[in-house]
This record gives structure tokens, sequence and C-alpha cells, in this order.
């Protein structure tokens, strides 16, 4: 996304990376908290347990913040990174069996949702009103965009005559089903994260593959 910050170098990298993810852990919960327009850098540093300079010096803006945020949100990373470099995203995209690569899509939908989701409507609501966040909203979605069409190909190749769908519409049943909105509505109607995660993977296993595929066990939450 735009808005990064490159990671410094030598002794102090360690503690550098600890504040910075102090900062932005603080940062998202406060811009849940207040939304965009009401957060503030100072309520943002009082929450980080830093002074203000320091979260001026790391991120310049409040918008550079909320970039941030989402990121690291949806990446669990401390810095800079793409979903797609994440050990549990490659472990999903080169599992062997279809019926089980659905169950850890669903799995990391949930994972990326339980800390993502709310700052991320953040994000979508601030889009109008900024061009650079309004950009960061466009690259989340070209890259769940991007991560949906390389899943559906790596599904196809391991389904073969099992799968249900072509390549195109697979990619966008993936991308229709895993969308953040999603996941908030389900929880909004009742239901756990481990439901939603269960549900997700019935329904994209009953939706993608032919019913002679028997399921796995339950996905781990």
């Amino acid at each position: 996304m735009t808005g990064r910050v490159k990671r410094p170098s030598g002794l102090r990298a360690e503690q550098a990376a600890h504040t910075r993810a102090r900062i932005l852990d603080a940062a998202r919960e406060v811009f849940q908290r207040c939304g965009y327009a009401g957060a503030r850098i100072e309520d943002i540093a009082g929450h980080a347990g830093v002074a203000v300079p320091t979260v001026y010096k790391g991120f310049l803006n409040k918008r550079t913040l909320l970039i941030g945020a989402v990121e690291r949100a949806t990446t669990g990373a401390d810095y800079g990174a793409d979903v797609q470099e994440q050990d549990w995203w490659q472990e999903q995209l080169h599992e062997p069996d279809p019926v089980r690569q659905l169950h850890l899509i669903a799995r990391n939908a949930r994972r990326i949702y339980d800390r993502a989701a709310p700052v991320l409507e953040v994000l979508h609501a601030a889009a109008p009103l900024d061009p650079d966040i309004a950009a960061a909203w466009t690259d989340f979605a070209t890259q769940r965009h991007n991560r949906s069409h390389r899943s559906a190909t790596e599904l196809l190749t391991k389904a073969s005559g099992r799968a249900r769908l072509d390549q195109q519409e697979t990619a966008v049943t993936l991308l229709a089903l895993t969308r953040p909105e999603l996941y908030t509505e389900q929880l909004g109607l009742g239901r756990t994260p481990d439901q939603y995660q269960n549900w997700l993977a019935d329904i994209l296993t009953a939706g993608l593959l032919h019913p002679d595929d028997a399921a796995p066990p339950r996905s781990e939450a």
C-alpha cells in the first residue's frame, strides 16, 4: 500500500520495530473507536505510550498512520509487507489437497478480519475524503482481486475434474465470499468467528468442488 515506511537498519532496528508496532496497534484501536475524523495523534501517542513527536517522526501524519494500521492488521507484520509474503498465505496457496486449501482460505479470511475488519471500515469510509486514502483502499481491493485469481488458479490445478467452475468464476466466487463486509455482517447476525470460519469453509467447498470430495476435519481456529 502507499504510505509505507522503510525498515530501519543497524542496532536500533529491533527497538524501532517494537515502537512502530505499538504505535500502529494503538492507531488501529483509536481509529476503530473514533473514526478517521475523530482520531487525534495525541490520543494515539498516549495509547502507545510514546511522545507525540515520536509518532510524527515515524508516520508524518494521520493519513499515513491509518494506512500503516490497515497494513499491519491485514498482514500481521511489523513492516510494510504484502499478504502474499506471509507464511500462512503461502501455506494455503501450496496446500496440495483442494478441500484442505479451501479450509485454509477460510481460516486465513477469519484471521485477517479478526484483526482488520473494523479498521478496514474506517479506511473505506475515509476514502472519499483523501486521494491517498482512496488509493490505499483501491490497492487493498486490487490485492484481494489478485490473491483470489492466484488461489483459483492453484485450486483448479489440484482439483482437476472435481472443480465446478472455470478459473474466472472460481476467482469471482472466492472474491465475493471472502469480503470483509461479509465477515462483519456474519458476526452482526450472531455468528462467532469460529462459526464464520466453518461456515465459509463449507460454503466454499460445496460451491467450488463436486460433492464426491470428502470434507476434512473442521479448520483449526
